[in-house]
């Protein structure tokens, strides 16, 4: 017998998405397209890994899908506690404590999915992530992360390349 049955995946996702706050990073850019479509992506590849290895998938979804639960973007400088300049120097560094922070503000979470927010920017993060699921989840991101980096400058270096009539 398995000792993580494998949930339904649609069941343990959409309370987070229904959540009026995090609904709002549809609207917010990154990586070329929002973050929740990013979100998304991260949550989708690491439920998979975490079936392989028979990890606890309910918590990998869940912690996926807050990983990036700031509710700001970063590189306009809208969110008007800190300046421009401030924020995109330190984004890298700092937007996991907020994600986790809007994460405790609205879902209630467990050690492991606390662990994975806050520690998927590793190693820009200092502490390496404790549970097989958070390196699960900051692997998955860095996937995600480099193939949407790559279509998003494949994408303009088409654009910009074209001859111009």
């Amino acid at each position: 017998m398995d000792k993580n049955p494998s949930p339904n995946f649609d069941e343990i996702i959409t309370p987070i998405l229904n959540n009026h706050h995090f609904a709002r990073l549809s609207q917010i850019n990154h990586h070329g397209n929002s973050i929740l479509d990013h979100s998304m992506k991260v949550c989708r590849l690491a439920w998979r890994i975490a079936g392989k290895l028979n990890l606890d998938q309910r918590t990998v979804a869940r912690g996926a899908l807050l990983h990036d639960f700031f509710l700001y973007d970063w590189k306009e400088g809208s969110n008007s506690r800190r300046r421009f300049y401030e924020l995109h120097k330190m984004h890298g560094f700092t937007h996991a404590r907020e994600a986790l922070k809007n994460a405790e503000a609205n879902f209630t979470l467990n050690p492991k999915e606390k662990d994975i927010i806050l520690k998927h920017m590793f190693p820009l993060n200092i502490r390496p992530p404790r549970y097989a699921e958070s390196w699960v989840v900051t692997l998955s991101d860095k996937i995600v992360a480099l193939s949407e980096l790559g279509l998003y400058f494949r994408y303009n270096l088409k654009f910009f390349s074209r001859d111009k009539e």
